[in-house]
């Protein structure tokens, strides 16, 4: 009930109690893994997973989190080697293989990872969500006079990342439906390639369906294919010059993102979200450099007072992508504001988590995804300190330009 509450600490401390009473019990150490990683002991959950898989080998689902764990610190051929010791325990784990995908896809071995990346649309139910066939590899067929529904999965920034496949997708003959949410619709109009249309409205016929996240899948995408030419996504010129007139025209103009969408509708989500969130308070230090003008642009808080606000007025992401146009770089954590200013080739610096999300690869600054982007990444969980301070190095210099 503890970790079902996500007080994963205090329901560490439970599972430490019976494994004294038990030290063997398997189920005790595995549990004690989970609720270490959702409070951000890896190392801890990975000596606990370490030891479920000694009392039984056979534990596919300990080597898979085990896997995770190693990944997390960075020693990906030890991740490996669990991921496939789980996947050959369990080879119709849906879960389990799209952990050691994701694995795959951190590494940068994308090809070896698509296929199995599939494996998420069961592990979310969203299998049989739409009928007919899903789109194959497009080297492999002739997509002239077809046509392809491209739909919103899950997050605004992966269809913001992805929809980047769609002008491709047209320039080999298809016709591209792009079914999105409200939210982007106004903005993904200055797609090309595309017909958009609001999910809430009738499905058109198609040939293939392709959600976002299958489109690299279907390209085929390798670290060096990666299509990463911007902008491809372009402001409104008559919202630009609307939110000119009520955003700042001096000094050096700073979007600001701390809080990504906590999704409680996504079990565990809601931890993950807390470790790459930060108070709004600690960009204080970046208000202080002189000339430095900070713009919230979070959507549903407000924030400190010694920032700007205009997300008050902000009806969807086509005046979001507005007001970025109005501005000289943003800062942001991994949410989707940040792919949203990389697809409009705005400066970009991202405040990245230690456990980050496998598009941002490792040990490297820059992303073969967006060129104007920069990764500021943590070095301890939970430590903001060394981004921001590395951040506020970059903004004093910008001034200098």
């Amino acid at each position: 009930m503890l970790a079902k509450l996500g007080r994963h600490a205090e329901a560490a401390d439970q599972y430490r109690a019976a494994l004294r009473a038990s030290p063997d019990d398997l189920a005790a150490w595995h549990a004690l893994g989970l609720s270490l990683a959702e409070h951000g002991d890896f190392a801890g959950a990975e000596h606990a997973f370490r030891r479920a898989t000694w009392l039984d080998p056979g534990a596919a689902a300990s080597w898979s989190n085990l896997g995770m764990m190693l990944k997390i610190a960075g020693r990906f051929d030890e991740a490996i080697a669990a991921h496939d010791r789980a996947v050959a325990l369990a080879p119709d784990a849906a879960q389990i293989r799209l952990n050691r995908a994701i694995a795959l896809l951190h590494m940068g071995r994308m090809a070896e990872a698509w296929g199995d990346y599939e494996a998420r649309l069961l592990v979310n139910h969203r299998a049989r969500m739409l009928p007919g066939e899903m789109l194959p590899r497009v080297d492999d067929i002739d997509l002239t006079g077809r046509t392809v529904l491209v739909w919103h999965e899950e997050g605004f920034g992966d269809t913001i990342q992805f929809c980047r496949y769609v002008p491709a997708l047209a320039a080999r003959g298809a016709r591209v439906l792009l079914a999105v949410p409200s939210p982007p619709v106004r903005l993904m109009r200055s797609l090309s390639g595309a017909e958009v249309f609001d999910t809430r409205a009738p499905v058109p016929p198609y040939d293939f369906h392709c959600p976002a996240f299958s489109l690299p899948r279907a390209f085929g995408t390798t670290l060096e294919t990666i299509p990463g030419e911007a902008p491809y996504l372009a402001a409104d010129p008559a919202l630009v010059a609307d939110w000119a007139q009520r955003l700042p025209r001096h000094g050096l103009r700073v979007g600001v993102v701390w809080a990504g969408q906590a999704r409680p509708w996504l079990p565990g989500f809601a931890t993950v979200n807390a470790r790459r969130s930060l108070d709004p308070e600690a960009l204080r230090c970046l208000h202080e450099i002189a000339g430095v003008q900070l713009v919230s642009l979070q959507l549903g808080h407000d924030g400190p007072d010694f920032m700007l606000h205009p997300m008050r007025q902000v009806s969807d992401f086509a005046d979001t992508a507005a007001v970025i146009a109005n501005l000289d770089l943003v800062i942001s954590v991994d949410t989707s504001v940040l792919h949203l200013a990389g697809a409009l080739g705005k400066p970009v610096l991202l405040l990245d988590r230690v456990d980050n999300c496998w598009r941002w690869l490792t040990g490297r600054e820059g992303s073969p995804w967006y060129p104007t982007l920069r990764i500021l990444r943590q070095e301890r969980v939970g430590d903001w300190t060394g981004p921001l301070r590395r951040a506020k190095v970059i903004l004093q210099g910008w001034g200098r330009r």
